[in-house]
């Protein structure tokens, strides 16, 4: 991501040694050792999660933030034959995680505004892209645990990123262990709804659940929405209220499937991971792989500009997957014994 003034001798030294076998790096580990991550969770008594990872000397903080959203779910008519139908989504058109990635001013003194301002967009697309909706969950995360009252208020989750170095490179996969291990401990505080205005309420019969009816609140009751009788406004929640203030709330649902970020560097027939600042400089191409402990593959971007064959691309996306499934479980393991 980021680049160290190297002359040519400095950058033929560190391939030299990279290209050698077996293979000799400045601290002293094989190309596929990781150097300790120091974490910390829960870093902000004022954030829903957080967490704080040390990478060498590159630091990154993530913070997650609940916010209430509301949104008036509109009315959709829908006609089939002589038929009229009218229907609200469960879920508002924006997204329910929205990821922000910051920077430190210090690292002005190192990097101009416009490759910082680059920096941070195309890793924030990289983390947006990890939560969009598909079929029933953004992501990994379940999507109906998003909605407080349905067709009114929602919840969203602001993901905010603070880089505050990287001098000891890698910060992408930094910043996607800080992300991940700030989800594993964030809660949403659990809510009840106090009264439904059902003055104007049209029961539609013909779709009264049954016992064969076993998804009331599942995948059709997000996808379908509401269904309105023809002329007829719907049913409004008032409000909500918390179901207890002194109880934190609930973890959230597909928290461990949650992505983290392998960068996978091609040196002539194998890979280096974990570089540092100056082997990042010295080296012209990464395969950034983002996957969960479950091996699901959330997305591959390749950096730099150097040029690679497809079948070095598929090596290094099962190289990455593999070391993506232990970075995982290894980053969630004490958090876990913490909660």
């Amino acid at each position: 991501m980021s680049h160290a003034a190297l002359s040519r001798a400095e950058r033929s030294y560190i391939l030299d040694g990279l290209s050698a076998s077996p293979a000799q790096r400045q601290d002293g580990r094989s190309l596929t050792d990781f150097r300790p991550f120091e974490v910390e969770s829960s870093s902000t008594p004022q954030a829903d999660g957080s967490a704080r990872v040390l990478l060498g000397s590159t630091e990154v903080v993530c913070g997650i933030k609940a916010e209430v959203e509301a949104y008036q779910a509109p009315r959709v008519s829908c006609e089939s034959g002589k038929h009229t139908e009218a229907f609200s989504p469960w879920l508002p058109p924006t997204p329910r995680v929205q990821a922000t990635v910051e920077y430190s001013p210090a690292l002005l003194h190192e990097h101009s505004a416009v490759e910082l301002s680059m920096i941070t967009s195309t890793v924030q697309d990289m983390l947006s892209g990890c939560f969009t909706l598909h079929s029933d969950r953004f992501g990994p995360l379940l999507a109906r645990q998003f909605i407080i009252v349905p067709y009114a208020k929602y919840w969203t989750l602001h993901i905010d990123v603070y880089v505050l170095s990287w001098s000891g490179g890698n910060v992408l996969d930094a910043l996607f262990a800080a992300v991940s291990v700030a989800l594993w401990n964030t809660w949403l505080p659990g809510t009840k709804m106090l009264a439904m205005d059902t003055t104007t309420l049209q029961q539609d019969t013909s779709r009264a659940p049954d016992a064969t009816d076993d998804d009331p609140m599942g995948m059709k009751f997000i996808t379908r929405g509401k269904r309105h009788a023809a002329g007829r406004p719907a049913a409004q929640a008032l409000d909500f209220a918390l179901e207890d203030e002194w109880d934190e709330g609930h973890l959230l649902d597909g928290r461990d499937d949650v992505p983290v970020c392998i960068s996978v560097y091609p040196v002539r027939d194998t890979f280096l991971l974990d570089p540092t600042l100056e082997e990042e400089s010295a080296l012209s191409i990464s395969i950034a792989v983002l996957a969960s402990a479950s091996g699901r593959l959330y997305g591959v971007r390749q950096r730099g500009d150097g040029e690679v064959t497809l079948s070095t691309v598929n090596k290094a996306i099962e190289v990455g997957m593999y070391y993506a499934r232990q970075l995982a479980k290894t980053l969630t393991a004490p958090v876990a014994m913490a909660t």
